[in-house]
């Protein structure tokens, strides 16, 4: 294969955070009161599930104009609007810097695991010497995960990265890899899908019409019947590093 297109979480980074805990929302709070916006940890909460319901539900009346065939739970939000309207709510206008400072905490009070699984490195970095295309087609927030991925150092082994709330859509839309093939001319018989979902990754690549590895990890979704018909499963991602020319 010639190019290689990644998920990220569950894939190349094993990662487990934890929203529902009161704690969290406690501390969120209090870090969004210490910037003039007033809230308590269940108000905060309930806020934030209303507004990213209602995001959602306008953002996919909207698509669905454009993309006939995008499905309700293929639209993604940009939690960063989320976030600009919690602050808005208490009367306090939020610039990008701040916005992203508040993704960042909240993430980091969510965050109980964040590290690559064994293999990752290696296998970007040899994807590369081979010179192999290698993308990233992220169902994940920009504010959380751009940071995370600099962190675990993982950014300069990717020709481009897609997140999916720069793209308001996400796995498994044959509207968001298609975004991916066009802007650089893909081909798709020479590209392969490597993911952890069977639905999102394996499932969107095989609408797609293109190939796919699939990976059982901790994070993936349980599912019952095979796998596509275009999809071979890895054990791990050594065994991908040493079938890579194939």
């Amino acid at each position: 294969m010639k190019n290689y297109i990644f998920d990220l979480y569950g894939t190349l980074v094993d990662i487990k955070t934890d929203e529902n805990k009161a704690a969290v929302w406690n501390k969120t709070a209090v870090y969004f009161s210490m910037h003039g916006a007033g809230y308590t940890g269940k108000e905060l909460k309930r806020r934030y599930e209303e507004l990213c319901r209602l995001e959602g539900e306008a953002l996919y009346r909207k698509l669905k104009k454009q993309y006939p065939e995008l499905k309700k739970g293929q639209e993604e939000i940009d939690l960063a609007r989320v976030f600009k309207r919690l602050y808005l709510e208490k009367g306090v206008k939020a610039d990008k810097r701040k916005i992203a400072e508040t993704m960042m905490t909240f993430r980091t009070i969510t965050m109980k695991k964040l590290r690559l699984f064994a293999g990752a490195e290696e296998l970007l970095a040899a994807l590369k010497e081979a010179g192999k295309g290698v993308y990233l087609l992220s169902n994940a927030q920009t504010n959380f995960t751009a940071p995370e991925m600099e962190l675990l150092g993982l950014t300069g082994y990717f020709d481009d990265i897609l997140f999916s709330s720069d793209y308001k859509m996400k796995k498994p839309s044959m509207y968001f890899y298609e975004i991916l093939f066009e802007k650089h001319g893909l081909k798709k018989e020479e590209s392969v899908m490597i993911g952890n979902d069977r639905f999102a990754d394996a499932g969107g690549a095989e609408d797609f019409g293109i190939a796919s590895i699939y990976l059982q990890t901790e994070q993936s979704t349980p599912f019952e019947g095979g796998l596509p018909k275009h999809c071979k499963q890895a054990e791990n991602l050594w065994e991908i590093l040493k079938n890579i020319d194939e």
